[in-house]
């Protein structure tokens, strides 16, 4: 069945400026001055990398896993409570056949990592129960082999209250939509023994391409997923919805996930790193869902959108929403998280920095809420390169995106993201040598440690 989609939330988004309506504040749980330290994790082979997924264990120790950026392998990373420099983490490397587009990460109750790979032809379950810095600790499988045709995309990996793993696998969703494949996303599971491939179960819960989403369980167990959506209109043209989804019942089942729409999602193939659909979720204690979406304007302009519902959240008018930022700095990549108090605190790309926002408001949805600002890492003040520019390129500098984000307890937060080394310049040192082509030389994880 086609779930029913409301479709006319975009009316709801209020046009408004972050920077215009918030703070200085270098503290991101707010009240506080705050320091920051940045490095690049390690790589065992000297690999480029890609964006980070964090998670932080109840004892505050840092786990998180980045794909190769090619030719395949993934990297787990930890770093004990007071991490501070590169030196302080210890990585693990996985093999993988073919290249990882997305790799994801959950920590059950014991804090102990599970990690799922969606890799170009199959997807891979990774886990560990001790000693998690030896490679021999590690069990990697591949669990599905399906020759291209799906993938996983966007944190659509989570662990129901039990520790049992869950993701959301759909069609592979092609370049402009040339030979697009059937839609279809499906609902995969294990209950035990997930190294088996035999183990996990495929069920189909919708005709549509749900993709880049984030999946979440609340303390009861039902999960939750802010998702992409994308329909094919009457003329057979596509458009992507932000969209929040739920199941209640018997998640095996397509009637029993319910949802709508949130507003069109932006993306874009032009900008100088591709724009990627994006949206975050996060659940409050309670169980009350917040998003942050990249959403496309009236006037088709990104804006970046923060939505809050307390209930009947499966209905559009259960939504409350902002537009906190329409500028067209905005590039790839957001995410959200609430601190102890359900107070959000979103990190996302403004001109290829790295910028977090609070709001410690009771409605940070309303226009009068007041958000603070802070830069996590500027672009430009990160050493330039020398050493790997292009044939003929004289300047090097760092392209900051796709960030993720987790706060400590202490009020600190901990951002990852993918720091690309972009080769330009206009003057050739070889006058009779080729041009300059500008692009992307070498690429790596990075990580911010943001102090309270």
């Amino acid at each position: 069945m086609r779930f029913a989609f409301a479709r006319s939330l975009g009316v709801l988004l209020v046009t408004s400026s972050l920077v215009a309506c918030g703070g200085d504040s270098d503290d991101p749980g707010g009240g506080g001055s705050g320091t920051a330290t940045h490095f690049f994790l390690p790589t065992s082979k000297g690999d480029n990398t890609a964006a980070p997924a964090l998670a932080l264990d109840g004892k505050g120790g840092l786990h998180t896993v980045y794909p190769a950026y090619a030719g395949g392998g993934a990297y787990y990373a930890f770093c004990a409570n007071g991490c501070q420099r590169a030196e302080d983490v210890s990585s693990v490397h996985f093999d993988t056949e073919g290249t990882v587009t997305n790799a994801m990460l959950a920590l059950d109750a014991q804090g102990r990592p599970r990690v799922l790979l969606s890799a170009y032809a199959k997807v891979y379950y990774a886990s560990c129960d001790s000693s998690c810095t030896d490679p021999k600790a590690w069990k990697v499988t591949a669990i599905l082999d399906h020759a291209g045709k799906k993938e996983v995309s966007g944190p659509a990996f989570a662990l129901d209250p039990q520790g049992r793993p869950r993701f959301l696998l759909h069609t592979y969703l092609t370049y402009l939509g040339i030979g697009q494949g059937a839609p279809l996303t499906e609902y995969v599971t294990c209950d035990q023994n997930c190294q088996d491939p035999s183990a996990w179960k495929v069920n189909r819960i919708s005709d549509q391409i749900w993709h880049h989403s984030e999946l979440r369980f609340d303390a009861e167990g039902h999960p939750r997923a802010g998702t992409i959506v994308r329909f094919v209109n009457s003329d057979n043209s596509t458009t992507h919805y932000g969209s929040y989804v739920e199941c209640r019942g018997d998640c095996t089942q397509e009637a029993d996930w319910n949802g709508t729409t949130l507003g069109v999602s932006y993306s874009s193939e032009t900008e100088a790193v591709r724009m990627q659909p994006a949206i975050a979720l996060a659940l409050t204690s309670s169980g009350k869902p917040r998003v942050l979406l990249l959403a496309r304007s009236a006037d088709n302009q990104k804006q970046l959108a923060y939505l809050s519902c307390d209930e009947g959240c499966i209905s559009n008018s259960g939504w409350s929403s902002l537009a906190l930022d329409n500028s067209a700095k905005i590039d790839d990549g957001l995410d959200l998280a609430l601190n102890a108090q359900g107070h959000p605190r979103i990190v996302y790309t403004y001109d290829y920095n790295i910028i977090l926002a609070s709001c410690d408001a009771e409605h940070c949805e309303n226009t009068d809420a007041k958000w603070n600002l802070r830069v996590v890492e500027d672009a430009t003040a990160m050493k330039s390169d020398e050493i790997f520019l292009y044939e003929n390129c004289n300047v090097g500098t760092w392209f900051l995106h796709a960030p993720s984000l987790v706060l400590t307890q202490d009020g600190g937060a901990r951002v990852g993201y993918q720091s690309r080394d972009v080769s330009g310049g206009w003057v050739k040192k070889d006058p009779n040598g080729p041009d300059c082509v500008a692009g992307t030389d070498m690429t790596w994880s990075r990580l911010a440690v943001l102090k309270p």
